[in-house]
């Protein structure tokens, strides 16, 4: 391959989190970009508003790029000598227009008849010519037809029962799988709502993969809690699949780093990483996981849960989980957030230096829960627990015990959505994606690999979970962080809707630090302490900081609030009234913040990239090294083990696809 190439695959810095969920990449002065995408440069974030390419932005006052806000990601320094991906996705939002009708339930073997003035949402079904469909994503005024195997409906057979619309009572055992369409934005994920470039036509899947059965039950819990380690390593080297790209490693050449030299040069980079010393074992606390063991034998009261899965069961019993979401997904179970919270020891942990670590812990769960509501929540201000009984996938019990025809207040209409919507295992093929396909793709292409289904499609990696996790570069991360492996969760993405991972995501975003932001237990729990810089943006312990942290380039530094904003300041204030939690006095707002910068309490430098130092001992002069980087990549000195692999790959790496070296780090 060509020298540029493989310099570009070798050093490139791409604005995508390693260990982190990221917001926009980096500008790079060879992509050209849309109009709507966003970029980050020098601490802000850029929104295009025409194609452009290689005009820097905000150096020119009407020029292609629109200022945005504070950056949302770390800024790639201005003079590293690497380049970014040249095709960075950017992630774009679910439409949010309301339904024209509310969702119709089915009656027998037929739907409502079909309206061509009526806004159907993705499985929501109708009749037509006496033929029963099911929407395939939203559509309107498009008639169905049986012939048009590309179009919006897929064909369901003959419809048995009429067309004709039920006059009965809105309690149905027998429920649609249309989903109603809120009113508020529901925020899908945390990056700027441009408009994807898809990497091809999306190929619409009929029949879903199978969904997981639920979590069984361990009755017997654990005689001891295993001490919670760093990321895992997995026990074995996993197998990649061979149409993914294949990392190989040459023979160390001579006089090339022994184990013991690996680890002396990076213990020696621990006192740049930070502002203090323990910067690095604070990281590594935060990122702390327990074994897979502790968190299946979890069980609701178990004498043997760890401690802070009983502090959450104080302080939020499971009646009072029913109580602020009876209309979730019946896959978001209490059990599975005791055990998604089991995960990680971070997440509602004990503070043996005085702090009240129940009232944090109840803090904690009202800033996850006002968040969950804006971006999984139905937003219907007229849903009421009659018409959600008639949705079987937010049938739960507690329902049939309320007021049948009294709406549901909306800060208790979260976790409707357990995927984004419209979406379906198996649809959606071709969207959220940065797949390598050969020279010139990101290294996150490589580090994060993405799967194919049995079609030989790749996997589309939408929002799942109560986070609405997205993207491979996002799902690689969290599979690493629980197994050690990124592929087990890229080549089974299902499993972050339908096992207790749809609490965990949420959990492992709360506990990450993403420099310079703080991960939001520091701002909750008070670890992070607001310097002068921080000061000076309007950054402050509290709610707002969270918003930041969440989705600031989109919600915040408007000079007022946005709705989004405003959405969850108000269930903020509604979850904390009842888990008993004063917040008078807090900053809730986030309008008129600058964001967190480089100059932050919160900004380390922890990445790391290739050394281009000098060496004149080593061949060629070669560094054999590594150096911290404040952007990000796919190596971390949170991650132990992971200065080697960084020297390894950028020194002695080659990248195989389709049988062929495409990348060759090793000349």
């Amino acid at each position: 391959m060509s020298q540029i190439n493989r310099w570009m695959l070798a050093a490139i810095p791409a604005a995508i989190c390693s260990i982190q969920v990221m917001a926009a990449p980096a500008w790079n002065s060879a992509t050209a970009y849309s109009g709507g995408q966003t970029v980050t440069y020098a601490g802000q974030d850029y929104k295009a508003k025409w194609w452009t390419q290689n005009n820097v932005p905000g150096t020119e006052q009407w020029g292609p790029w629109e200022l945005v806000g504070s950056g949302t990601a770390t800024p790639a320094p201005t003079t590293a000598p690497t380049l970014a991906p040249t095709t960075a996705p950017i992630i774009t939002a679910a439409p949010t227009t309301k339904p024209t009708t509310a969702p119709t339930p089915v009656a027998g073997n037929c739907g409502s008849e079909w309206n061509s003035a009526t806004a159907y949402q993705g499985g929501q079904r109708v009749v037509y010519n006496n033929t029963n469909y099911e929407a395939k994503w939203w559509v309107q005024g498009t008639a169905p037809s049986s012939t048009d195997l590309w179009g919006p409906w897929k064909n369901l057979g003959a419809c048995s029962g009429g067309g004709t619309q039920p006059t009965a009572s809105p309690v149905v055992t027998v429920a649609p799988t249309a989903t109603p369409k809120p009113t508020a934005t529901p925020v899908v994920t945390i990056a700027p709502t441009a408009t994807p470039k898809p990497t091809a036509t999306p190929v619409v899947t009929i029949t879903p993969t199978a969904t997981p059965s639920s979590t069984p039950v361990v009755t017997v819990a654990p005689t001891a809690t295993p001490i919670a380690t760093a990321t895992p390593v997995a026990t074995s080297t996993p197998v990649v699949a061979a149409y993914k790209p294949q990392i190989t490693y040459i023979a160390a050449p001579a006089g090339y780093p022994t184990d013991a030299q690996f680890k002396a040069a990076e213990q020696a980079l621990y006192s740049q990483a930070g502002a203090d010393s323990s910067t690095i074992d604070r990281i590594r606390d935060a990122l702390q996981v327990r074994p897979d063991a502790v968190v299946d034998a979890v069980v609701v009261g178990a004498a043997g849960n760890p401690d802070n899965v009983k502090r959450v069961e104080r302080v939020l019993s499971r009646a009072k989980f029913d109580y602020f979401f009876p209309v979730r997904n019946v896959k978001y179970t209490y059990e599975n957030l005791l055990k998604g919270v089991a995960k990680f020891p971070a997440y509602c942990a004990t503070y043996a230096d005085g702090r009240d670590s129940d009232l944090i812990c109840k803090k904690l769960l009202a800033t996850s829960f006002a968040h969950f509501a804006q971006e999984t929540g139905a937003n219907w201000p007229a849903l009421t627990p009659a018409t959600a009984r008639g949705y079987a996938d937010q049938n739960n019990a507690v329902l049939a015990t309320m007021d049948q025809n009294t709406a549901i207040p909306t800060f208790r209409q979260g976790l409707w959505f357990l995927r984004e919507q419209g979406m379906q295992e198996g649809s959606g093929t071709g969207g959220y994606q940065d797949c390598f396909n050969g020279a010139g793709g990101s290294i996150f292409s490589i580090f994060y690999p993405c799967g194919k289904n049995a079609k030989g499609e790749y996997f589309s990696y939408f929002g799942r979970g109560s986070k609405q996790l997205s993207w491979n570069y996002n799902y690689g991360p969290f599979s690493k962080s629980l197994y050690g492996d990124v592929n087990v969760l890229l080549d089974n993405p299902g499993l972050v809707a339908d096992t207790s991972l749809n609490f965990a995501s949420a959990i492992w975003f709360a506990v990450y630090p993403q420099s310079p932001k703080p991960p939001m237990t520091w701002v909750i729990d008070g670890t992070w302490k607001p310097n002068q810089v921080d000061i000076a943006n309007g950054m402050a312990p509290g709610f707002g900081a969270t918003t930041y942290i969440i989705n600031g380039g989109i919600e915040c530094g408007k000079g007022s609030e946005v709705s989004q904003s405003l959405n969850r300041i108000a269930a903020y204030k509604e979850f904390t009234k009842e888990l008993g939690v004063d917040i008078t006095g807090e900053q809730l707002t986030c309008g008129s913040s600058k964001g967190f910068t480089n100059g932050s309490a919160a900004a380390t430098k922890t990445y790391l990239d290739k050394g281009w130092n000098y060496n004149a001992n080593n061949p060629g002069g070669v560094s054999w090294s590594c150096q911290l980087a404040t952007y990000q990549t796919p190596f971390s000195l949170a991650t132990p083990g992971d200065y080697k692999a960084c020297v390894d790959y950028f020194f002695r790496g080659q990248v195989k696809f389709n049988g062929q070296v495409v990348v060759d780090n090793t000349k």
